[in-house]
């Protein structure tokens, strides 16, 4: 069967940084348009990431409990780190969603307009970071491939 979760995770990763991307824009250029596409692209990079960890989930699940993975071997403390990492790139991803949602006029103020930025900092660090553990894993472990 071919793993899913490699499939899934693109298109997510690809949304979330744009939703951080063009609200850097909105707040350089002064157009609001821009923080109303970087909402959309959060909903639905969000969407979608709640999918990646599902078949994140179903394909660790499968891959990982074979005889030839340990439980205190290097890919499992791989796989953990990515799901760590990812896990919390999304926990902020949804933090900037309850800020955005519950306070649309958010970048107006300068003392929650900071903290806002933070969280996409924080958010594409993490996201990064979830990203190029995962790359480590299909590239120097063979996970997700065929």
């Amino acid at each position: 069967m071919y793993a899913l979760h490699p499939a899934t995770v693109h298109i997510p990763i690809g949304l979330l940084l744009a939703s951080s991307l063009f609200t850097f824009i909105a707040l350089r250029t002064g157009r609001m348009q821009w923080e109303q596409s970087s909402f959309h692209c959060l909903i639905f990079g969000l969407l979608g990431a709640v999918i990646a960890m599902v078949s994140g989930l179903i394909d660790a699940a499968r891959q990982v409990t074979g005889p030839q993975i340990t439980p205190d071997g290097p890919v499992i403390m791989w796989i953990n780190g990515h799901a760590a990492a990812s896990l919390a790139a999304t926990l902020c991803y949804g933090r900037i969603w309850l800020m955005r949602r519950r306070r649309p006029s958010l970048l107006t103020d300068s003392t929650q307009r900071n903290a806002y930025l933070g969280w996409h900092v924080a958010g594409i660090v993490l996201l990064v970071l979830g990203g190029w553990l995962g790359g480590r894993l299909v590239f120097e472990f063979n996970l997700g491939r065929l």
